[in-house]
């Protein structure tokens, strides 16, 4: 027998309240580097020059979008969350770095786009504030 088994835990596996639910797909999709820069993310000069961008990716509508890169000096790595102000531009709504793994910055932004998508609003203001959803 499985050390794990839900027999073990004292779980119920057939009680509805323990059951699988069925989460909704994430809006969130990996995209080609090439489609996220026809989206013209406001990305910083300065950025780039001790960022290494790896990964790209996008909201199925495109009103947010996010990247993740790493550090090339500290190794560490970092992601940015970008949506649309009133004109249609992209600009930063949420990022975070010194993340240890990519595995981990991958989780970080896809709550963050999540949590972003999930108050239904299609233009972010220039000086919206992110922590409004902590």
């Amino acid at each position: 027998m499985d050390p794990r088994s839900d027999h073990d835990y004292g779980v119920d596996a057939q009680s509805p309240r323990n059951r699988m639910r069925k989460v909704p797909e994430m809006p969130v999709q990996a995209i080609p580097r090439t489609l996220f820069d026809q989206l013209h993310p406001g990305r910083r000069r300065f950025a780039s020059a001790v960022q290494e961008e790896v990964e790209w990716f996008a909201e199925r509508s495109r009103v947010l979008i996010g990247c993740i890169a790493r550090n090339v000096y500290s190794r560490e790595w970092m992601f940015t969350v970008e949506g649309r102000d009133e004109r249609g531009e992209f600009h930063a709504l949420d990022s975070r770095d010194h993340i240890a793994t990519l595995e981990d910055a991958r989780v970080l932004l896809e709550a963050s786009i999540s949590k972003l998508f999930a108050t239904g609003l299609k233009v972010f203001p220039k000086h919206w504030d992110a922590f409004k959803l902590a």
